[in-house]
């Protein structure tokens, strides 16, 4: 019945228009400690439930006004008391009634005459199972409770507006498909007045690649202020240590750039990332794209990134995502698609970084329509202003 002594007992409510069933099951379910409460109608029961929901409901289903599938009906449209267990207990003994007792949402069906030891294990049974569910929901809740704390503490690692650069414009959002992402950005001064820019995604998801991802983060971080102007370096750096800090079989595509604001010199390393689409301002928006220059992160040891580089004039600018973005999907199981992010790109080429990354979220908005989002997404439009 009761896992410990300490437990309180369960509650059972019965509900028979007999006063002799309700007499002889109260006085046997009383005497192997259980609280009982007995009514003799559908309507009573259900005035019951609002003062103090039972654990368990033994009901009749042959009843005057309110039979017992209509009462087991209510009982399960209310939020409050639908997960509450009810066994029926008639002396209707066809298989179409005891259908329609499971299909109304009973749990166990007993007819009459019953063997109390039968109704007695039955009812310790579906306790049993209310109690081990009962668990399982707030092992969840602490589960979820712990996960948006998590996720809360891994927000704060990112800056809510990147830092202000003298002639140029960042716009960023992140917004993880969980409560915790796998997917990050970063947008920093270095030492030398250059400007570290920053987006990645690690291969995987949940509360592992959250994990995953804050240690990458700190290495990258901490390597780019050792080797402000060599972001193979940091590159190679960050992959030693990860590949022997960790036991992991997970990996991490890093785009990774340092742009001297003054000449508009982007120097970076593109490890296993989406490339990075630069838009120009001249000659028609034209595109360029910021291809591979390595494997992803977390592969090889000893791994070795080139090095390139690209200069945004006055009017270029540059979107970096993950693939969040072009992976995202319909109802119809469509992906969004490089295409698609394009065309909403070169709509808002002659506006904002913050305009460009708007009606780049907008166009996947609409184009995702209610189907859940599937994976992470970041993305960063960095826009050289026109003097």
């Amino acid at each position: 019945m009761r896992n410990r002594q300490s437990d309180p007992p369960d509650e059972i409510l019965i509900v028979d228009d007999t006063p002799a069933n309700l007499r002889l099951l109260a006085q046997m379910l009383s005497e192997r400690g259980y609280n009982v409460r007995a009514v003799t109608s559908g309507a009573r029961a259900l005035e019951s439930l609002q003062v103090t929901p039972p654990n368990l409901i033994l009901l009749d289903i042959r009843m005057p006004d309110m039979d017992g599938y209509e009462v087991c009906e209510r009982i399960k449209g209310d939020p409050q008391t639908n997960d509450i267990p009810i066994i029926f207990i008639s002396a209707l003994n066809e298989i179409a009634d005891k259908v329609r007792g499971f299909s109304v949402g009973g749990v166990d069906y007993i007819t009459k005459p019953f063997q109390f030891e039968e109704v007695l294990a039955r009812v310790e049974t579906h306790l049993s199972l209310r109690r081990l569910q009962k668990q399982l929901q707030e092992a969840n809740k602490k589960f979820e409770r712990e996960l948006e704390l998590a996720g809360n503490l891994q927000a704060s690692f990112f800056p809510e507006e990147p830092p202000e650069i003298d002639g140029w414009e960042v716009s960023v959002t992140l917004k993880p498909a969980r409560e915790t992402s796998g997917d990050f950005y970063d947008v920093y001064l270095l030492p030398d007045g250059h400007v570290g820019i920053l987006v990645a995604d690690v291969v995987d998801k949940g509360a592992a690649a959250a994990l995953y991802m804050a240690l990458s983060w700190t290495l990258i971080r901490t390597y780019a202020a050792e080797f402000p102007d060599q972001p193979e370096r940091v590159l190679s750096a960050v992959n030693h240590r990860i590949i022997s800090d960790t036991d992991s079989s997970r990996f991490v595509t890093v785009f990774y750039g340092v742009l001297d604001p003054i000449s508009g010199k982007l120097t970076y390393c593109n490890a296993g990332h989406n490339p990075p689409c630069l838009i120009r301002a001249h000659n028609g928006g034209e595109l360029e794209r910021l291809t591979k220059t390595g494997v992803l992160l977390g592969m090889f040891d000893d791994e070795i990134w080139e090095q390139d580089s690209a200069y945004l004039e006055e009017g270029d600018f540059l979107v970096l995502y993950t693939d969040g973005v072009t992976e995202a999907q319909n109802a119809e199981g469509d992906f969004f698609g490089r295409e698609r992010l394009l065309k909403a790109v070169k709509k808002k080429s002659d506006s904002s970084a913050k305009a460009i990354r708007t009606n780049i979220l907008t166009t996947i908005s609409k184009f995702v329509g209610d189907a859940p989002q599937q994976d992470d997404i970041a993305l960063l439009v960095v826009a050289r202003k026109k003097k």
